[in-house]
């Protein structure tokens, strides 16, 4: 992801600092790829990480209130939960 980014933006630089005519019109466009792609990459990487933390601990906060119990972000994250060995064998027949 960072490389494809860096390399895009670094692709775009030229365009963005031409001051020929015909650039003159595309400018606006390489500005426009350049910052959202920058962004979304910024996105992807930091912003949407630290929101599944959150969401994570929130969990954890409202299980507790609930249950009156602490769990730890394994138990309550469905993406790290495992089948016990027996119902993993049952369902590969």
């Amino acid at each position: 992801i960072l490389l494809t980014t860096m390399t895009t933006v670094a692709g775009l630089l030229p365009l963005m600092f031409n001051r020929s005519f015909q650039a003159q019109f595309l400018i606006p466009m390489a500005i426009t790829v350049a910052y959202g792609l920058l962004l979304a990459t910024l996105v992807t990487l930091v912003l949407l990480p630290v929101l599944l933390t959150v969401v994570n601990e929130a969990k954890r906060v409202v299980f507790w209130l609930w249950n009156g119990r602490r769990a730890t972000p394994e138990q309550l994250e469905p993406a790290v939960k495992e089948l016990p060995y027996e119902r993993l064998e049952e369902t590969r027949h």
